[in-house]
């Protein structure tokens, strides 16, 4: 008598390949949308800090710094350096020498794209000092979220969406 060894039919393995991939495809999503909150959460820190040096600096200095720096080290953006659209905005050696009694590293934010139509390079944080105006901004760009978070001694003025994520900035003043 022979004994019949019964195996998995090609509808049983089909059937397991297609919920492996559903899995992976919501274990995917999930990785996603937790990378950018921590990326946010990184971004929105490095400001707050870049904020309270800020603040520190007017408080000694009677003033914020007239001045204009992507936010981070000199090595903090890759590729053209830049944190906004034109190539004026690159991390500024001297804006790292008037805030460093005020922090003891530099905070890095993010850098990932927002893909803004209208500022294709638009990613990390900067600070937009204006001399003689009064009227001095940080801005942030945000990849997991929709909404622009409140910051420290910082008032929400306006944002913008790009296609993966927003940009928002605060007055100082």
């Amino acid at each position: 008598m022979r004994k019949s060894i019964r195996g998995f039919t090609i509808v049983e393995l089909l059937i397991v390949v297609v919920v492996i991939g559903i899995l992976a495809a919501i274990v995917t999503v999930a990785y996603t949308g937790i990378t950018q909150q921590a990326n946010d959460a990184k971004t929105i820190a490095a400001v707050n800090s870049w904020v309270k040096a800020l603040r520190l600096y007017e408080v000694e200095n009677g003033s914020l710094p007239h001045a204009n720096s992507c936010l981070g080290t000199t090595t903090t953006y890759d590729g053209n350096g830049r944190c906004w659209t034109n190539s004026g905005w690159v991390v500024q050696s001297s804006f790292l020498t008037l805030l460093s009694p005020y922090l003891s590293s530099y905070p890095e934010p993010d850098t990932s794209p927002i893909n803004h139509a209208s500022y294709p390079d638009a990613r990390g944080a900067f600070y937009y000092g204006t001399s003689g105006s009064g009227i001095d901004y940080i801005y942030m760009m945000l990849t997991g979220t929709s909404n622009c978070p409140s910051i420290s001694d910082g008032t929400y003025v306006g944002g913008s969406a790009g296609t993966t994520g927003r940009f928002c900035y605060y007055s100082l003043n």
